[in-house]
């Protein structure tokens, strides 16, 4: 099973206090069925530019452009948002506008990707998601 993380899985990862929960789920996966998709590199530099200058964005920038970063981490692993995505994102934007219930364009572009990969969604974002195949690291199960 592939797995495609969420910007917001990435994100969590690189605070300074990680949740351990998904520090070891991550531990427990295959690194090659672990992905992202190019939007998630888009969200995630864009978030470093809107930064202001300071000692935070220097080291953002520095592990975004390092051996850590997204696009060295999961070199052969970043997946488009190609012809096949596009179409599956339509119809995901289609059918939530019918159901009443719009979806976050940026979102379902990630959404798109992972069923046009056969991937589920790791993500923090329930909302956004519904309907879509997620696990959620981040929480705990209930026991």
């Amino acid at each position: 099973m592939r797995f495609l993380l969420d910007t917001n899985i990435i994100s969590n990862i690189t605070k300074p206090s990680p949740s351990e929960s998904l520090l070891a789920w991550m531990e427990e996966q295959n690194e090659y069925d672990l992905c992202i998709c190019s939007l998630t590199i888009a969200e995630i530099r864009r978030g470093i530019l809107e930064k202001p200058f300071g000692k935070r964005r220097n080291e953002l920038e520095m592990w975004f452009s390092g051996p850590e970063g997204p696009q060295a981490l999961f070199a052969g692993r970043v997946l488009s948002f190609d012809e096949a995505a596009a179409l599956i994102w339509a119809r995901l934007m289609s059918e939530a506008k019918a159901k009443g219930r719009p979806r976050s364009a940026l979102d379902t572009i990630v959404a798109a990707v992972a069923q046009a990969n056969n991937c589920i969604v790791v993500t923090d974002n329930d909302k956004d998601f519904a309907d879509v195949a997620t696990i959620n690291p981040l929480r705990k199960p209930l026991e």
